[in-house]
């Protein structure tokens, strides 16, 4: 019998877990046929792709982390926030012998002294303090369970911090977040100290390194697993976590991925090989993603795990290739007949089969379209239609969230591949050529190209969407991301009920309006049922534009739902694109001191540049120099800088008016 039958006829008794469904397998099997729990939930995504399975609704890291203690602890209690889910707690309560509430958060020594004042521990027993604070175990929890130093140790803490207050930069929007703790060690003997007593009468709102030294400085003997010298500043946890990992640690820190990515530059931790690292090992990376991606802004989660992915123009093999075929349909909007040809030559780079839907904007085009593709060699499409989507300032955009709606909504496809045939405005001929070609070329380059693309969803399950990165050769968008979009993105964001942190400068969205994606993953967006109304009341107020707001929120839409995104490029537009860029950041970096993070940091602080005359820099040294009275000041400032932004887009809103809905961006 394979694996897969194997956890189909477990399942099929009730629900499990990784670890409960391993303890199973290996029982009935008589430990005979080694299975480690990195497969077990590779086969469970399997299943779950096939539709066999369902996943259950409390986070998949948590439920692993708490059934691995479940196995090594004699009595688990769980303290819970108040604001923990009925499904969540159902599912936390299957796997602990207690839960504990806690009116707070569950950060410091307070949200223990419920459980502590009512559980007993004998003088041969070891509590073990711990939180959801960390992804594991890597391997298994034996190492560190049997380790001979922490026999000795009245106090005992898997990896010791001597950096009481890890930078944060809460002008970047990471602001200074405290974790649960991660694993101490008391043994059971000191509980009946008048150190524990004391402790505990008024617990402090201490973290876990403040809370060991309490008893140390009162004469408890101590010990680490992974003392603080492994890392810079004393805080190898965040700032070492792969030397961590190789020298055997099983944890790896949720607050790795809380962090400020040129602050993990500037320490030059590595979270891709980190990742590729513990999936080697057995853990269950999907279910870290799933968690990640809820928690972490998507950009700034894309830049610190190194999520872009440069494919070879190549066919890869991959095993399940011929086992799983996509059912894919190419949405292609086409507001004029001069991108025919060109769409034809590259939808002749899918492999495979696929459905073809058309959309333009009125009647006659539609005529003509059809007629040009019955003409052509249709060997590309299995299906081909045409539809009319007269969407008054929707673009792209109105034409899929309304014309294709059925399509997005339906489970008839794994993908759909959306292209356009629109042209940036006010762009030279050479910006816009090169525009169409990145966007193009970097999803659609070979059939072999395509193809490892679309290994990437077979692999990752939690994949959501595929687009190219931001363009920066011939545009300024770096930098300025969301522009005027800020407000109205925000609200659409309120009202989409998003809970994702937003990224501060600039969101990871395909701003091309080009990308390849889970229609699930996109589900509750177009669901928001998008009227031509919408698009209307968005023209009329000019300054406006829905489709760009719309665009810019796709990916953290994605999130929400529990799918991350990954960005794509062929080699050569990584190499025009990564020369440019390198060379660009060198010269700004050229006039100011430190590392890129501090930089960055400085920058910040001082504010807006505008156009460098004197207010500007006035207040940028207020800024920087005197924050007291920037703070006074910048409401002000920010008003008139507003009224201006203001003007400027009803200007531009009004120069733009005249030109074609359909043909132009």
């Amino acid at each position: 019998m394979s694996v897969r039958q194997s956890l189909l006829a477990i399942l099929d008794q009730g629900p499990c877990y990784g670890y409960q469904l391993r303890a199973e397998f290996d029982r009935r099997t008589g430990s005979t046929w080694p299975l480690n729990v990195g497969q077990i939930y590779n086969t469970l995504e399997r299943l779950e792709r096939d539709g066999l399975v369902e996943r259950g609704d409390a986070d998949g890291a948590t439920r692993h982390q708490l059934a691995a203690l479940r196995d090594v602890a004699d009595r688990l209690v769980v303290v819970v926030e108040p604001n923990l889910g009925i499904e969540d707690r159902a599912a936390v309560a299957l796997l602990c012998d207690r839960i504990v509430d806690h009116d707070g958060p569950a950060v410091d020594a307070r949200a223990y002294r419920e459980a502590v004042r009512t559980e007993r521990a004998g003088a041969g027993d070891e509590i073990v303090f711990t939180g959801n604070s960390w992804f594991g175990p890597i391997g298994t929890l034996d190492d560190v369970l049997e380790q001979p130093a922490m026999a000795d140790a009245g106090v005992w803490r898997l990896i010791e911090t001597t950096d009481r207050h890890p930078e944060s930069f809460p002008l970047e929007g990471f602001p200074e977040v405290r974790a649960p703790w991660t694993w101490t060690v008391v043994r059971g003997a000191l509980v009946d100290t008048s150190p524990w007593r004391e402790y505990w009468a008024a617990p402090p709102a201490h973290s876990e390194d403040e809370f060991a030294e309490h008893f140390l400085a009162r004469g408890a003997r101590g010990g680490a697993g992974f003392p603080a010298t492994l890392g810079p500043r004393g805080n190898p946890g965040l700032l070492a976590p792969g030397i961590l990992i190789q020298a055997g640690c099983p944890v790896l820190l949720r607050s790795v991925f809380a962090q400020y990515p040129p602050l993990l530059d500037r320490f030059a931790v590595l979270v891709r090989p980190i990742i590729a690292e513990i999936e080697r090992r057995g853990y269950p990376v999907a279910e870290l993603w799933r968690s990640v991606v809820r928690t972490t802004a998507p950009a700034a989660l894309n830049a610190l795990a190194g999520m872009l992915e440069v494919l070879p123009d190549a066919a890869s093999v991959d095993e399940d290739a011929t086992l799983t075929p996509l059912r894919v349909c190419v949405i292609a909007h086409i507001p004029h007949l001069d991108f025919v040809d060109e769409l034809a030559e590259h939808l002749r780079q899918i492999p495979g089969e696929f459905d073809l839907v058309v959309t333009t904007t009125d009647g006659r085009k539609a005529t003509k379209l059809r007629a040009r593709l019955r003409k052509s060699n249709r060997e590309w499409a299995r299906r081909a239609v045409v539809r009319v989507t007269w969407v008054p300032g929707g673009r792209d955009m109105g034409a899929m969230l309304i014309g294709c709606k059925d399509i997005m909504l339906s489970d008839a496809y794994d993908l759909v591949i959306r292209i356009h045939g629109r042209d940036p405005r006010r762009k030279t001929l050479n910006v816009r050529e090169y525009s169409r070609r990145y966007q193009l070329e970097n999803l659609l380059s070979s059939p072999g190209y395509v193809q490892g693309i679309y290994d990437l969803f077979r692999r990752e399950p939690g994949l959501g969407m595929v687009f190219p990165p931001m363009v920066h050769i011939g545009y300024g968008t770096m930098g300025r991301g969301w522009g005027t979009y800020r407000e109205p993105a925000e609200q659409l964001i309120e009202e989409l009920g998003i809970k994702v942190p937003r990224d501060e400068v600039s969101p990871l969205a395909p701003f091309g309006g080009m990308w390849i994606a889970r229609p699930e993953a996109l589900r509750a967006f177009v669901e928001r049922g998008w009227t031509v109304s919408d698009y209307h009341r968005a023209r009329r107020a000019r300054w406006i534009e829905l489709t760009r707001v719309q665009e810019r929120l796709l990916a953290i839409t994605a999130a929400e739902a529990g799918y991350h995104s990954r960005t794509v490029l062929n080699r050569e537009h990584a190499q025009i694109a990564y020369t440019a860029l390198e060379y660009k950041a060198d010269e700004m970096s050229s006039t100011t001191r430190g590392y890129p993070v501090e930089q960055i940091h400085l920058m910040r602080r001082a504010g807006w540049t505008g156009y460098g005359g004197i207010v500007a820099l006035a207040r940028m040294y207020v800024n920087v120099n005197h924050p007291r009275v920037a703070a006074l000041t910048q409401p002000l400032y920010r008003g008139m800088r507003n009224a201006g932004l203001f003007t400027r887009r009803v200007l531009a809103a009004a120069r733009n008016e005249h030109q074609d809905d359909g043909s132009q961006s």
